[in-house]
C-alpha cells in the first residue's frame, strides 16, 4: 500500500472448503466488506485472473467488458487503473498452483499502474505464495505432531492394559509379550489365575488403527467380566462373540483369538476362532504340531457348538501361540519364515521361558522393522518344565 501509494489493497486466498475466493488481508476495504466478500474462480476480474493464472493490467475500464464479458467493473472505483496479479506457487519447480490473487487499485496520485510495477508486484506476489505455502507447511506438521501424540498416548494407554508379568502354576513356567505398532493396533493377550487353574487369551483385532486398539479394550473388559465363570473355554468364547457380535457388524471389524486354561496335571484346555494355529513342541519325539482353531472370527457369522480340544502337556513341551504378525508373509524377502523360528527354537530349549521369549523377539525384530509397515506381534509361550 505505502510502496504504491494506493488507497486499496486486497489478497484474495482461494478456500477449498467453500471453493471461493475470500480476503485473507485487506487495505482500505471495510470490514464488512472484506469479511463478506467470496468470489467464485471466474467471476469478475480476480476470479478470471485467478482462472487464467495471468497477471491483468488495466489502463481504462472502458472496454473492459468486451475483452472478458464476465467482468462488471465496479462504479466504486475512484481511478480507471488497477493491476491484479496471480499468486502462484511452484513446489520444487514442479507444477503451479495459483494460491489467490493480490488485487491494487486507486492511486492516491490518480496516476496510471507501469508495467515496471507490475513487474515489482509479480515478484511480491511469488514471495508472498512461498510464505503462504510456508505456513500451510507448518499448520500441516503441528496437525500431525498432535495426531502422532494422540497415538502415543494411546499406545501408552493400550500398553498399560497388557500385562508384563503372568501367574504360575505347578510345574508351568508362562511368558507372553506384545510389540504394539506405532500406528495402534488390536493384539491382546491376558492370564489369569483361579484357583486350581490358569485361564488366558491372546486375541486380534483386525486393522491397524486407533479404532482397533479401541475395540480391543472393549475386548479385554468383557473377557475380564467373564474370566471366572465356572466354565469352558469354547463356552466362554461363545459369551464373546453374542456379546460383540452386533458392535463388530456395525464397526466392520472381526477378532480372531484363543481361549485356554491349563491344569497343574498338564491338560490344556483350548478354544480358537479364526487364529493363526498353536504350535506344540512334543520333546520326547522331537517334532512339532500343528493345532487349527475350530470355529469363524468374532464379527463373523458361526452357529456352531462351541469345541474344546484339549491338549496334554508333558515334561519338557512347549507350546507356542501368537498372532500373525510374527510370521508376516512380507519377512520372507529378509529370510525369515516359521521353520527358521522353530528351528530357532529348538537350539535354545535350555533357556526359561521368559529368556526364551525376549531373545525370540530380539531374533524376529530386525526383519520386522525392515517393513514398511509393520504389524503387531503378541506372543504366548508356555513350557512345562522337566
Amino acid at each position: 500500500v505505502d510502496l504504491f501509494n494506493v488507497q486499496r489493497a486486497s489478497f484474495l486466498i482461494y478456500d477449498p472448503k467453500i471453493k471461493k475466493l475470500r480476503v485473507a488481508t485487506s487495505r482500505g476495504l471495510s470490514p464488512k466488506v472484506a469479511a463478506s466478500l467470496q468470489i467464485t474462480p471466474g467471476e469478475g476480474i480476480s476470479g478470471y485472473v485467478f482462472n487464467t493464472s495471468r497477471p491483468l493490467l488495466i489502463s481504462q475500464l472502458k472496454g473492459l467488458k468486451k475483452k472478458i464479458p464476465s467482468v462488471h467493473p465496479r462504479r466504486s472505483y475512484q481511478t480507471s487503473s488497477f493491476v491484479s496479479i496471480p499468486v502462484i506457487v511452484s513446489p520444487f519447480q514442479i507444477g503451479e498452483e495459483t494460491l489467490g490473487v493480490l488485487n491494487l487499485t486507486d492511486k492516491r496520485d490518480g496516476s496510471k499502474f507501469t508495467s515496471n510495477e507490475l513487474q515489482i508486484l509479480n515478484l511480491m506476489a511469488t514471495q508472498a505464495a512461498s510464505l503462504f505455502r510456508i505456513r500451510d507447511l507448518f499448520e500441516t506438521v503441528q496437525s500431525q505432531e498432535g495426531l502422532k501424540r494422540e497415538l502415543e498416548i494411546v499406545h501408552q494407554i493400550q500398553d498399560r492394559l497388557i500385562p508384563k508379568t503372568f501367574p504360575q502354576i505347578g510345574d508351568l513356567e508362562v511368558f507372553g509379550k506384545c510389540q504394539l505398532s506405532p500406528r495402534g493396533g488390536g493384539d491382546y493377550l491376558d492370564l489369569v489365575k483361579m484357583k486350581d487353574r490358569l485361564r488366558g487369551v491372546i486375541a486380534d483385532v483386525s486393522g491397524h488403527h486407533v479404532g482397533s486398539a479401541i475395540t480391543m479394550s472393549a475386548f479385554r473388559s468383557i473377557f475380564r467380566s467373564l474370566v471366572y465363570d465356572p466354565t469352558t473355554p469354547g463356552f466362554l468364547l461363545k459369551v464373546m462373540r453374542w456379546g460383540m457380535h452386533e458392535d463388530l457388524l456395525k464397526l466392520q471389524q472381526f477378532i480372531s483369538g484363543w481361549i485356554f486354561e491349563y491344569f497343574p496335571s498338564g491338560q490344556l484346555t483350548v478354544s480358537g476362532a479364526g487364529h493363526p494355529p498353536l504350535l506344540h513342541y512334543r520333546a520326547s519325539l522331537k517334532k512339532w504340531d500343528s493345532i487349527e482353531s475350530g470355529h469363524l472370527p468374532l464379527g463373523l457369522e458361526d452357529d456352531s457348538r462351541p469345541q474344546n480340544k484339549k491338549i496334554i502337556l508333558e515334561k519338557n513341551d512347549l507350546l507356542l501361540m501368537y498372532t500373525d504378525g510374527l510370521f508376516d508373509p512380507r519377512m520372507r524377502e529378509t529370510g525369515f519364515d516359521k521353520q527358521r523360528l522353530l528351528d530357532w527354537i529348538e537350539k535354545h530349549l535350555d533357556l526359561t521361558s521368559e529368556k526364551l521369549t525376549e531373545q525370540l523377539f530380539d531374533e524376529v525384530t530386525p526383519h520386522h522393522r525392515a517393513l514398511a509397515y509393520p504389524d503387531d506381534i503378541a506372543l504366548f509361550l508356555l513350557r512345562r518344565k522337566k
